[in-house]
């Protein structure tokens, strides 16, 4: 990007040091304003559907309620562009939203778990960004500014790096330029993301798609929709499920396309920086230290494929259950470099979990998972029971094996700086934590577990929680001793 002159920089830089309140960029107003008014379409799909199939006195009330969410959307847009301002003031980043409920947002750097730009197409064309700021202990972005000059948001995101680590730190540039990606570790291409969505695809997609189309013929021409359906023969059937199925694995591809088309990582003085997405653009840059846990998903499709997904989780990546954070997702990295890429998330790692054999889980444990395998894939017996009859029990045979396998894929180990645990068959999962991020270490034993003398060790970190397979309780208690001292080294 090509600078400004001396004295713009200079005004420029002293607006935001001085603790000058700052307005959005006037072009943001319609920038915010198109995609608000499309998520109101999108959430409202029911009542554009009922204006145009409907009539009469229903279809104009359903107009009218249409309308004002579409003014509510305009008045909200417009509200947050007239009222939200920003300074940055004594190295905190202060935000200040609202007209009659105001609200007041201080950011101290030190909380700041990574940064991210964002630029869509309507971004790109009135030369604009978003910049999204998320901290620990929040599920989304608790600083947004949409929408910004590229130069203003790489200028903000600059001094909150430096503010971070104190004046002259490495990697800041003070004129808002964009500062140098650092060197490339990942790129991936076009062929191993049409895997991945491949090997992502839904079947839910798909049941939802055709459920609507379902509806909608139905309301056209109900007697139509019916002759249809009686009259299909299982042939047909059975090729419009293909087909079906076969529309649900394109739409996969195409939305891994729009989310990670041309994605790269690099590593920099400042840390991770993720960078991908086709019509969408998007930046993320991630210290190091905000690190709380290495994730590998290897799913047996994109297994056979030779490739796993590698999630890196900060404090910022919601509550244990929730989906991984977008901004902290490697799609497809080959299983070879599994271990390459550990290491350079955690520059500290003391062991390859790929290539170190992992402790076991206590044989007693196999009595459980045949149980646990076997009760899981019975209801699917009940259900196939009509159609197959006694075959039908072969399918909780099916589960017990899948327990068994299970139960043998499960690892651990603790070594002097990380904890390592691995579980599951179909899709295999390896959680990489490290000790210094160890917030508290739960020993948990439920009545199953202690008939069979076993207990489990849970550790968790800020925004998630790692569990180590079943073990021995003199083990499990000697290792839950273990975790809660400081970790050595």
């Amino acid at each position: 990007m090509v600078s400004d002159s001396g004295g713009a920089e200079a005004v420029q830089r002293s607006a935001v040091e001085t603790g000058a309140w700052r307005a959005l960029e006037p072009a943001s107003l319609l920038v915010n304003l198109i995609p608000d008014l499309w998520r109101t379409a999108r959430g409202a799909w029911p009542l554009l559907l009922a204006v145009f199939v409907g009539g009469g006195i229903a279809s104009f009330v359903n107009l009218l309620l249409l309308g004002s969410f579409f003014a509510m959307a305009v008045g909200r847009t417009l509200l947050h562009f007239l009222t939200l301002r920003y300074r940055l003031h004594e190295g905190k980043l202060e935000i200040q939203t609202g007209l009659i409920g105001r609200r007041f947002r201080v950011i101290d750097p030190a909380r700041i778990q990574n940064v991210e730009i964002v630029q869509n197409v309507f971004h790109k064309v009135a030369g604009l960004v978003e910049l999204r700021i998320e901290t620990a202990g929040e599920a989304g972005a608790e600083g947004l500014l949409s929408a910004l000059s590229v130069k203003d948001a790489n200028l903000l995101r600059e001094r909150l790096h430096g503010a971070s680590l104190g004046a002259g730190a490495p990697g800041v540039a003070p004129t808002g330029e964009v500062a140098p990606a650092g060197e490339e570790i990942l790129g991936i291409t076009l062929p191993e993301l049409v895997g991945y969505g491949v090997s992502a695809g839904r079947v839910g997609a798909v049941v939802l798609a055709a459920g609507v189309a379902f509806e909608v013929l139905g309301q056209l021409s109900p007697q139509t929709m019916a002759q249809g359906v009686s009259a299909m023969r299982p042939g047909a059937a059975l090729g419009l499920g293909l087909v079906a199925l076969a529309g649900g694995y394109a739409f996969s591809v195409a939305g891994t396309l729009l989310r990670h088309y041309n994605f790269r990582l690099y590593r920099s003085p400042r840390g991770l920086r993720f960078e991908s997405g086709l019509l969408t653009r998007r930046g993320v840059e991630m210290p190091l230290g905000k690190v709380q846990l290495v994730r590998v998903e290897e799913p047996w499709m994109r297994r056979l494929m030779g490739y796993g997904t590698v999630v890196v989780e900060t404090a910022a990546s919601g509550a244990p259950g929730d989906s991984p954070a977008p901004e902290g997702l490697l799609p497809m990295v080959p299983t070879e470099e599994n271990a390459a890429i550990a290491a350079v998330i955690l520059p500290s790692l003391d062991i390859d979990p790929w290539a170190a054999p992992l402790l076991p889980p206590a044989p007693r444990a196999l009595v459980r998972a045949l149980v646990g395998g076997a009760l899981r894939w019975a209801f699917v017996a009940a259900v196939l029971a009509a159609w197959l009859g006694p075959l039908a029990l072969s399918v909780v045979g099916v589960g017990a094996l899948l327990g068994w396998l299970d139960w043998r894929k499960q690892g651990w180990r603790v070594t002097p700086g990380f904890v390592v645990s691995r579980a599951g068959f179909l899709t295999r999962r390896t959680w990489i934590v490290p000790r210094a991020k160890i917030q508290s270490v739960h020993l948990y034993s439920d009545p199953l577990l202690r008939r069979n003398g076993l207990a489990r060790v849970m550790v968790w970190v800020a925004g998630a929680s790692v569990g180590l397979p079943a073990l021995r309780e003199a083990e499990a208690a000697a290792i839950f001793e273990e975790l809660k001292r400081r970790p050595r080294g």
